[in-house]
């Protein structure tokens, strides 16, 4: 239980954003995952926003703005603790 509750508190509350190739990112969150569009920059990534519109798993249920604006803040603190810039588009 310690162990699970210290990783949870070190990967930011389950966070992680994966590249999966040169144009989309993959967000995890807490066992969920979403499909960023993002164009990968030299240093860093441009963010498709309109891009984060559903979950991966979902039938097709839209999430709302709140939603959407606090993955967007958790894809690029994530991607800013990495060194990498985030631009978004």
């Amino acid at each position: 239980m310690t162990g699970r509750w210290l990783r949870r508190l070190l990967l930011g509350r389950g966070v992680r954003v994966l590249p999966v190739d040169r144009q989309n990112l993959q967000y995890q969150e807490d066992g969920r995952r979403m499909t960023i569009a993002a164009q990968m920059l030299t240093d860093g990534f441009e963010i498709a926003v309109c891009s984060i519109v559903t979950w991966d798993d979902s039938n097709g249920e839209l999430i709302d703005e709140a939603e959407r604006q606090r993955i967007l803040q958790n894809v690029r603190s994530y991607l800013e603790s990495k060194g990498q810039k985030v631009v978004l588009g």
